[in-house]
């Protein structure tokens, strides 16, 4: 072979450079990458020959000796070398990625590319990925609405991991949790051991320095806590009594081909434990490390953002999410796709290969055993292959048949010939489906004092190239003026979009004479002071901002303008009330002209045409129900009669909370808390519990449970601006809101239909639903109750009174761990009255003065309807104004009909529950529960002074965003 000197006298051929004496690369691929980047392969040619110790090593950095490697010379360059930390992890080379080629390899590969990996394998987990990426949208909007930047770093991470062990092993490991924490240091680990250097890799018979330096020992734990892993997850699916799923993972597949007797190898269980290897680790952070590097990109060249977002929304419009059948017509966003894996392939240096045999390599003599790498990252800059090659230029792929399948070697991020990646369509259809999402559902920007600019693109070492810096962004939901921008562009050759725009331009004319007409008719009333609006939008903008939510805004806005304060949210005419007296005067001296409901849309339709009690506007039918419910269902003996399920339900978490003060483990209160309430309302109203472990039914309640309060909360046009209800069906909420419908009333009439099986098993005891039922029956009451009438009376029940609760005791725990004076004094009257009792029950309770007084005192302070359902006026009125003529410009407001009124509980600091008619009718009910709740963890654990600090830094957070923080606390509870 030549040496340096005598190949810069062969012009016509590749340069190689040798170093005589060896040396050893001690940090891993990146030392490769930097070293052997195009400008070395410029200088010293796209072949070159190293001695990294003892092992002679060959580097390729071109398209066309990668293609001479991977294809013209594949056989000869197709085996793997014998790598300690590879070897090891991968049951002596059992697997399919890290064993050398022979006929163990080829009957293995074919095993894997018919059963494993084939496209029908790859199409039969698409459900999977659809669905968690639905789970990680989900969780950016939650971070919408509290402006938070975004880790997505973190957040893809979790996402393919969670893919993987769905698709693999047939379980998440996705939430917060022992098993989860046990996953990803397992991971990290295990990635770290295949980068890892060691001697005897390099230097034969140097194997003890190895196990000196400690390297040995961390291999071997690495491997047993690995085969620990697969044993345990095996055995999971050998288990008779496991239930089956509805399709196959990998273990499920593994393990029938294991039965069977087809194959020219008998399938070990190593075997089965080496592909869940290559599974585990080669599937987790590649598909995650690409998603990131293009958001990355992405930022710093907004021109291709705006380019890829724009294909993304035209094609998809207001579906709501990109599915995989959306993905395919996605040209440009591949196009974004190939050229981040041009610039930052995840795995830069290919797999090590080793020649099986000696060759000849453009007139150079290759001998056998030669260590092989394939630079990717080098080939990807190669300046005679792409034109300015540093440039993120996804265009350059417009129009060319270049792809990442292999067969284009200056692409070729995931392989080619015959040690392609087999899950490469698997990773694919991961890494386009999260990227077209997120490009999709949100607009994204950088945190406050970072510009695009900062972004940088260091890199972390490993075998895969994952970003050094994590990347957080600030994601905004879809702009809807940007959406009609599209319509617009579109509006040539789309004739519903044209059609659209008309129905846009007229219905703001007649909302322009609308509004003409309303301030011509309103400029002689005498109507309380407020801020300024917009034309068209009112004071919406004031309402709700993007840094506070509505009591934060309404409460600066009455600093200034008073206690009682007119906005006009659109076309709404909105009063807000900010003072007790005020109060007072709304809903008792002036109560029946201010207690009627307004029908919002959300409300309307999800308690079936206001057929319920809570939002059903003042009228007979009102006055009826009302009557019903006091009578039969929220009366002092039914509220007693429920007490069993209250007290049982509270033991059993008082026991959950105890095995995690056994282990040591944090409390995750919030979730309990939600946990208890949950079942304890579905036990009271339906006769039955959805709150048992992990299961499809407790799954599906609380999604309902979440898209429900969402859609109660979601913005539509129609309730501010007649005439617009299209523009609710073009955003989706219209279609959105029918399928929430359709599913809450699958789950009631579900109940009902229960409730009426005459095969039924009676309970001790009436639920809510058995309750309604009689009355229907009995007919003794002036309206006949209908299905939708129980089935709304059961949506207040089930929206009303799920999270309410909870939240109270989640905010009094808080409370208390930031005020120990008062923890203390609390725990000691309750430990004092109830001695060793062992458990508080309703009748203790009744004992508990200073308990009542920091219920009352949580409420005072965080209300958990910081703003009461909106009520409306029946009839025009005149409401007196407060003494202090500052804040006036007249003594009397004069209000007219259908006035929209805000009362702020938040504000004013008024006892919760407020005043008749329209009063809480369950309160005694709410009462009993919040002050149970809070005795109980109260009096079974006492709380680690360690969790101080980080509580402290939680609690002002909540201080500064008091709806924006999620609730988790690390509570660490040990028993008394």
């Amino acid at each position: 072979m030549l040496n340096a000197e005598a190949a810069k006298d062969n012009a016509g051929l590749s340069m190689v450079i040798r170093d005589s004496k060896g040396f050893v690369m001690a940090a891993g691929p990146q030392k490769l990458i930097a070293t052997f980047s195009p400008q070395v392969a410029e200088a010293f040619g796209p072949l070159i020959s190293l001695r990294l110790g003892f092992v002679q090593t060959l580097v390729v950095s071109s398209a066309k000796m990668a293609k001479e490697v991977m294809k013209t010379h594949d056989l000869q360059f197709c085996s793997r070398p014998a790598l300690l930390g590879q070897q090891t992890l991968s049951y002596n080379g059992q697997d399919l990625v890290f064993t050398p080629y022979n006929d163990y390899y080829k009957e293995m590969r074919k095993l894997c590319a018919v059963h494993l990996f084939n496209s029908n394998r790859v199409y039969q987990y698409r459900p999977i990925r659809e669905d968690e990426v639905s789970l990680m949208i989900e969780k950016i909007s939650k971070s919408v609405v509290a402006c938070k930047p975004v880790n997505l770093s973190e957040l893809m991470m979790s996402l393919t991991s969670t893919i993987i062990c769905r698709i693999g092993f047939g379980k998440r490991y996705g939430d917060e949790g022992v098993e989860r924490s046990r996953f990803h240091a397992l991971l990290n680990e295990t990635q770290a051991m295949f980068g890892i250097f060691f001697f005897s890799d390099y230097f034969p018979f140097m194997g003890w320095f190895d196990k000196f330096t400690g390297l040995i020992s961390r291999l071997e734990k690495n491997f047993k806590e690995f085969d620990s892993f697969y044993q345990k997850l095996i055995d999971e699916h050998l288990d008779p009594k496991r239930p089956k799923s509805d399709q196959e993972d990998i273990i499920d597949v593994l393990l029938e081909m294991k039965k069977q007797s087809g194959f020219k190898i008998n399938l070990t269980w190593d075997h089965i434990k080496a592909i869940l290897m290559n599974v585990f680790v080669a599937g987790t952070d590649t598909g995650a490390a690409t998603v990131i590097w293009a958001m990355t990109y992405l930022m710093k060249n907004p021109r291709v953002m705006k380019k890829v977002q724009e294909e993304v929304r035209n094609l998809v419009g207001a579906k709501g999410f990109v599915d995989e059948d959306d993905v395919k017509r996605l040209s440009y966003l591949k196009d974004v796709v190939k050229e981040t894996m041009r610039l930052q392939p995840t795995v830069p240096l290919l797999v090590p290969r080793e020649t099986t045999e000696k060759c000849i390599l453009e007139g150079y003599e290759i001998q056998a055993k030669t260590l092989v790498f394939v630079n990717t990252w080098a080939i990807g800059r190669d300046p005679e292959v792409w034109e300015n090659p540093e440039e993120f230029y996804p265009e350059r792929f417009v129009g060319s048949s270049i792809d990442i399948k292999g067969q284009h070697f200056e692409l070729a991020p995931f392989g080619a010939g015959r040690r392609i990646c087999p899950g490469m369509h698997m990773g694919i259809a991961t890494v386009e489906l999260a990227l077209a999402n997120l490009l999709y559902k949100f607009d994204w920007e950088m945190p406050v004092g970072i510009k695009k600019e900062d972004l940088d693109f260091d890199v972390l070492p490993g075998i895969t190239m994952h970003k050094k810096n994590v990347l957080r962004l600030i994601a905004k939901n879809m702009d809807i003026v940007s959406f009609a921008s599209i319509i617009e562009e579109v509006a040539p050759y789309n004739t519903m979009a044209l059609f659209m725009i008309i129905l846009l331009s007229l219905s703001i004319f007649l909302l322009i004479i609308l509004q003409i007409y309303r301030k011509t008719k309103r400029s002689s009333v005498c109507l309380p002071p407020g801020p300024r609006g917009l034309p068209f939008i009112g004071n919406l903008h004031q309402f709700h901002s993007s840094n506070n939510v509505p009591p934060c805004n309404l409460w600066k806005l009455s600093k200034q303008y008073g206690p009682l304060m007119s906005l006009q949210l659109g076309f709404v005419p909105t009063l807000v009330v900010s003072s007790a007296k005020m109060a007072k005067e709304v809903m008792k001296t002036h109560d029946l002209q201010f207690c009627s409901r307004r029908a919002l849309l959300g409300p309307k339709k999800l308690t079936y045409n206001c057929s319920d009690l809570a939002l059903s506007p003042y009228n007979d039918y009102w006055r009826e129900m009302r009557k019903i419910c006091v009578v039969h269902l929220f009366n002092s003996v039914r509220v007693q009669q429920f007490r069993p399920i209250r007290e049982d339900e509270i033991s059993r978490l008082i026991e959950k909370i105890s095995k995690s003060s056994v282990a040591f483990k944090p409390v995750n209160l919030s979730e309990m808390m939600i946990s208890l309430t949950n079942s304890t309302i579905f036990r009271v109203a339906f006769g039955k519990r959805h709150e048992d472990d992990e299961g499809v039914e407790t799954s599906r309640f609380h999604a309902l449970l979440k898209e429900t309060q969402a859609v109660l909360g979601g913005f539509f046009f129609q309730d501010y601006f007649p005439y617009m209800g299209w523009a609710d069906k073009l955003t989706g909420m219209i279609s959105r809101l029918e399928k929430n419908i359709k599913e809450f009333d699958t789950l009631y009439q579900e109940v009902i239909d229960e409730h009426l099986d005459p095969k039924r098993s009676k309970g001790k005891q009436e639920d809510i639903a058995d309750v309604l039922l009689q009355i229907q029956k009995e007919r003794e009451f002036k309206i006949d109750l209908t299905w939708d009438n129980v089935k709304g009376v059961l949506a207040d029940i089930f929206v009303g009174g799920t999270d309410t609760s909870a939240a109270s005791v989640i905010w009094a725990m808080t409370y208390l761990m930031k005020h120990p004076r008062v923890m203390k004094k609390v725990q000691e009257e309750i430990r004092d009255l109830t001695g060793k009792k062992g458990f508080v029950d309703e009748d203790d309770i009744r004992r508990f003065s200073y308990l009542e007084d920091v219920v009352k005192e949580t409420m005072r302070l965080q209300p958990v309807a910081p703003l009461l359902v909106p009520r409306e006026t029946i009839d025009k009125c005149v409401l007196d104004g407060p003494c202090e003529v500052s804040y006036w410009t007249a003594e009397v407001a004069e209000l007219v009909t259908r006035e929209m009124l805000l009362v702020q509980l938040w504000v004013t600091a008024l006892a919760e529950h407020h005043y008749t008619p329209l009063d809480c009718i369950d309160a005694e009910l709410v009462d009993l529960h919040h002050q149970a709740d809070i005795q109980q963890v109260l009096m079974k654990d006492k709380m680690l002074q360690l969790v101080q600090a980080a509580l402290d830094k939680m609690l002002q957070q909540v201080v500064d965003n008091w709806s924006d923080v999620e609730l988790y606390f690390p509570y660490v509870a040990y028993a008394m």
